[in-house]
């Protein structure tokens, strides 16, 4: 199934629009950032089937997020646990080269914001840089010890966009109990109202006080024109992509006469800051999204390399989970410890 399309493998063209919308481009597109056309059947497929065999289980949750703001119930807490443990992080530097003698790895250049280098040596390193970063660290010394490396630029050619936006809202607007997938709508957009998940976590002391819902938006198809606009989200401003995906939103939102969302009660919007704005468009993704297309399974490392004391802990190696994700980096980091 590596070597068929999803589109192919689900007879997409036999079928009407609805199974489209909703079967074929809703598990690849909305959900991934995929195309379906060339995304990889086994990584999709695999997917369906984690998640059917998960919502056939009583004993556990499939759908599940965290009960407050990601920085304090998660990575600021991690972050302090790992200072404990005796972590040192060097803030504000960019790798810029791996030295390597062509049988270890004897060192890491790295530069900070005035262009001031210094080398990091250790005695293991680990990357968790994404595959569009580590690519061009890639080098001749690198590969005269793990050719199998060079896969890793070839591989950097297949990411994609998906980032959000945020809505803050002055009426409580939960929607439902979970993620929404608006597959109705040309962005394809995926929505999650959150404030109904962080129990008593106090938004009245954020912004003016006002803001009763956190609507976070998921935007993965940058590359078809909107409803307002006639333009794809990369031709947009900020401020466009706002008023396209709010529209959007309220014509998959607002049906059968019941009104969710109003535009007086959107008090404020927030877009991912890897979306650089540059003379009226989008311009740059700081952060794309690994898409795993037909016949890249072989193209994807394990954790382990052929040099004895480089280890890659990032959503590009081969894992169980196979997917572009915080679970499928996870696995990636606990088999890179492993080894």
């Amino acid at each position: 199934y590596e070597s068929i399309g999803w589109w192919e493998f689900t007879e997409a063209d036999d079928h009407s629009d609805a199974y489209k919308a909703l079967f074929v481009n809703g598990l690849t597109r909305t959900l991934v950032a995929a195309k379906a056309r060339k995304a990889s059947t086994k990584t999709g497929g695999d997917i369906l089937i984690q998640l059917v065999f998960d919502l056939l289980n009583p004993e556990i949750q499939v759908d599940r997020v965290l009960n407050g703001p990601t920085n304090d119930v998660w990575l600021n807490p991690w972050y302090d646990y790992l200072q404990q443990r005796g972590v040192y992080y060097e803030k504000g530097q960019q790798v810029v080269e791996f030295l390597c003698d062509k049988k270890t790895i004897t060192g890491v250049v790295v530069e900070d914001a005035d262009g001031n280098r210094k080398t990091v040596q250790g005695d293991y390193y680990i990357s968790a840089m994404p595959v569009e970063a580590m690519a061009p660290l890639v080098n001749e010394n690198m590969l005269y010890k793990d050719a199998c490396l060079e896969n890793i630029s070839t591989l950097a050619n297949n990411v994609d966009w998906m980032n959000g936006i945020q809505f803050y809202l002055s009426d409580q607007v939960d929607i439902i109990d979970g993620h929404i997938i608006c597959v109705d709508t040309p962005w394809a957009l995926t929505a999650i109202s959150q404030l109904q998940f962080w129990g008593d976590f106090e938004v009245s002391g954020y912004g003016d006080g006002t803001v009763k819902t956190v609507l976070s938006v998921d935007v993965s198809d940058w590359e078809t024109p909107g409803i307002l606009y006639g333009k794809t989200a990369q031709q947009c401003t900020f401020s466009e992509i706002k008023d396209e995906v709010w529209a959007q939103l309220k014509k998959s939102f607002n049906v059968e006469g019941k009104i969710l969302l109003h535009d007086e009660r959107l008090v404020t919007y927030y877009i991912d800051s890897d979306i650089v704005e540059k003379n009226g468009v989008t311009f740059q993704n700081t952060e794309k999204l690994l898409v795993n297309l037909t016949n890249t399974w072989d193209l994807r490392p394990n954790s382990y390399t052929e040099i004895p004391n480089l280890f890659l802990a990032s959503d590009y190696v081969k894992t169980f989970t196979d997917l572009a994700s915080m679970e499928g980096a996870n696995e990636a980091a606990r088999r890179a410890v492993n080894n």
